[in-house]
This record gives structure tokens, sequence and C-alpha cells, in this order.
């Protein structure tokens, strides 16, 4: 069929009511046209008063802050940061998250809510310290020492200063100096994410559950080594998961003295277990 026969066709089947019809049609329907007319006003008149008590209301303004913070030292967002009897529903949630995470270089993540009537909730997920990293001040000598701790993303968290942390492992070698690290950056260094991902694969094995990390030299990868209180285990760069398994395997051994002065090699195909000279 042609276009033109369609469109032809269409028109005839299009009927034009009069103005008799239509109003015959409104009279005969006015109770559902009236009902109808009725509730849309109904919804109208009051979605404008809820919108007119939800924002114009003082009973919404926002009274408390609340920071769920799981750190000894938890953070503080006073309520003077925000705008005197702000209206909870008008506070930008996202910009106090982005101003949380902005001022505290250790906070990863913040999410705020709102908890009706008149209270926000701040929620602050921390980056994790799993070793701290060891500057010398004068690289003409190792007396000045200097202690920054680190995530395992590479990320600066903090400036422990000249007194390092019992509790974390202490990683040198990284090739970074005091003049430019900068709390708050992360640094994408061979060196100090080897140490890095070495670190993560002991704790994935279960291995620091078990026995202390104190030292982990990278300064050359390739012949990496740490100390297991005072014992040496010089591992290298390659094959970290069965030498840790296999190490595992040597440290549950009854017949070897792990005193200071021992080193175990796990470099080489044969393991071999002896004494610094």
């Amino acid at each position: 069929m042609s276009r033109k026969r369609k469109a032809k066709r269409r028109k005839q089947n299009i009927h034009w009511l009069s103005a008799k019809q239509v109003q015959e049609t409104v009279q005969k329907n006015w109770g559902k046209i009236f009902c109808t007319l009725a509730v849309i006003g109904i919804i109208v008149f009051m979605g404008i008063s809820l919108n007119t008590f939800l924002f114009a209301s003082d009973f919404f303004n926002l009274s408390e802050i609340e920071v769920v913070d799981k750190n000894s030292e938890k953070i503080d967002y006073p309520l003077a940061r925000i705008d005197d009897q702000a209206n909870i529903f008008r506070i930008d949630l996202e910009q106090i998250a982005s101003n949380v995470e902005r001022e505290h270089y250790d906070i990863q993540k913040a999410i705020v809510k709102r908890v009706l009537p008149n209270k926000l909730i701040i929620e602050v997920l921390r980056r994790r310290p799993i070793a701290q990293i060891q500057i010398n001040e004068n690289p003409q000598t190792e007396e000045l020492k200097h202690f920054f701790s680190v995530n395992k993303e590479g990320y600066i968290l903090a400036d422990i200063g000249k007194d390092k942390r019992k509790s974390l492992p202490v990683i040198v070698g990284t090739e970074l100096f005091a003049n430019e690290i900068e709390v708050g950056r992360a640094y994408p260094k061979t060196n100090l994410l080897c140490a890095l991902d070495f670190l993560e694969e002991l704790n994935n094995s279960g291995f620091l559950d078990k026995y202390n990390v104190t030292i982990l030299d990278v300064s050359q990868p390739r012949i990496m080594s740490f100390f297991i209180d005072n014992l040496e285990v010089k591992i290298g760069n390659r094959n970290l998961k069965q030498k840790i398994e296999n190490l595992s395997g040597i440290l549950a051994s009854k017949d070897i003295n792990y005193s200071e002065g021992y080193y175990i090699d796990l470099r080489f195909k044969d393991i071999v277990f002896g004494r610094n000279e």
C-alpha cells in the first residue's frame, strides 16, 4: 500500500467531536472527572505541605554529629563547621565526607548518613599501617634515624619521629630520603613496594600471626632479607609463597637453634642454615 493511501486511511479513522458532544461527555462523566481533579489537588497540596514541613520546620535543624571511629584518637567534626540552624535535608553529605578524607591522611573513606530528625553520623575507614620505613636523615651516618608509618599501598600515614614503634616491622633500604617524604602521599618506589608485597604475602599466609618480623632489608631486592626477632632470613624476591611455606616448616622444627647470630638462606635450591661470623 502506498504512503499516500495509508495517510488518507489514517485521516478517515480520526473522528472529531463537536462542542455539543464534548459537553454531553463531560456532563455524563462529571463525577469521575471531579474525583480525579480532587485527588490531583490533594496530592499537590500534600506535596507542597510536606516540602514546607521538611525544609522549613525547625524540627529538622541539625543538632548533633556523631563520629564512628575505632581509632583511640577519634576525629572531631564540630557543629560549628556547618551553617547555624542548617536543615538536615539541605546539608551536602558528600562535601562533609570529602572534607574529612582531605584533612586526615590516614582516613581512606568517610561515609556521612542522615539520622532523622536532626542528627548526622560520620563513619570513617582508616588506612591501616603494616610497617614503618626507616630513613637516615644524614646519608653519611646511621645514627640520625627517622621513622614513618606506611600502609600496604605505600601511602605515608604518619611521621613517627626518631623513636620507632615496636609493633610494626621496620623497612630499611627504601632509597627514600627525609627531605622528600611527605605525609599523605604514596611512594611507588620499587624497593618499598617490594617490601610491602612481601609483607602482604606473609600476612596472607598467616606467618605474621605466629612470628615476629622485626626488620626487612630491601636495599637490594634480589637478595632481600628479614629478621624474625634475632634470626636473619635471606629470601630474595622470587617464589616467595613457596619459600614462606618452606620457612614455616623449618621454624616448626625443634631441632634447630634460632639464637642470635644464626641465619637461614632460602635463595637457592638447597636451604642453608648457618651462623654469621
